[in-house]
């Protein structure tokens, strides 16, 4: 978009300048896909907003410029995914996301630098809000963890998971995962809307 911005006076007249501005977009936004194989683990992307939204943290986002946008862990920008599964066993998460978001084919001039981190809760906090005031931030770098459903006391290891049978139900408990990350340095790009996709797996783990 073109924004008239600047006015000078010189002898005696108004002499007007165009800025002009590049908005990539309304919605810079990172999608979430989650999966799981393991029989009795649920998992739950809120459908507000379903997605992790840097224009919702920062609206004018402008081209040829080596600006950052950053969504920290406490945040309100930053979104959760929800898992609830068996209270005695183990899982393991797995987070794989791009390194640019992309608009268009996503060739020069259409890519942006994408950084995604995570944290998780398993305190077995009934809310998102409580959880994340308990998260644990996973090390830059790291792209899959493997944490108890529910964090276990001290003291002597818990017993072995009971095996599933007829009329066996799994105690159940709920854990957080909480996604964040920074979008630029945004460079000299084309105006869009940005996008990408973070692919999330939980399953129970194997030992």
């Amino acid at each position: 978009m073109i924004s008239f911005t600047h006015i000078l006076k010189q002898w005696g007249m108004l002499i007007l300048l165009s800025a002009f501005v590049v908005r990539l977009g309304v919605a810079q936004k990172i999608n979430f896909g989650v999966y799981t194989t393991s029989q009795g683990i649920s998992l739950t992307v809120p459908s507000t907003p379903g997605f992790l939204d840097f224009c919702a943290r920062q609206q004018w986002i402008g081209s040829g410029s080596s600006a950052t946008v950053t969504i920290s862990l406490n945040d309100i920008e930053t979104q959760y995914i929800k898992i609830i599964g068996d209270a005695t066993r183990d899982i393991t998460v797995t987070v794989s996301a791009p390194i640019y978001m992309t608009t268009g084919a996503g060739g020069p001039g259409m890519q942006i630098p994408f950084t995604c981190n995570f944290a998780y809760s398993n305190l077995g906090n009934g809310d998102a809000t409580s959880a994340k005031a308990g998260a644990v931030e996973v090390p830059a770098g790291f792209t899959a963890i493997t944490l108890p459903m529910l964090r276990r006391t001290a003291g002597v290891p818990a017993p072995p998971p009971t095996p599933a049978h007829g009329g066996y139900t799994a105690p159940q408990a709920t854990a957080y995962l909480f996604l964040y990350g920074k979008l630029g340095p945004v460079g000299s790009v084309n105006s869009g809307t940005y996008t990408g996709t973070i692919n999330v797996s939980v399953n129970y783990s194997t030992y």
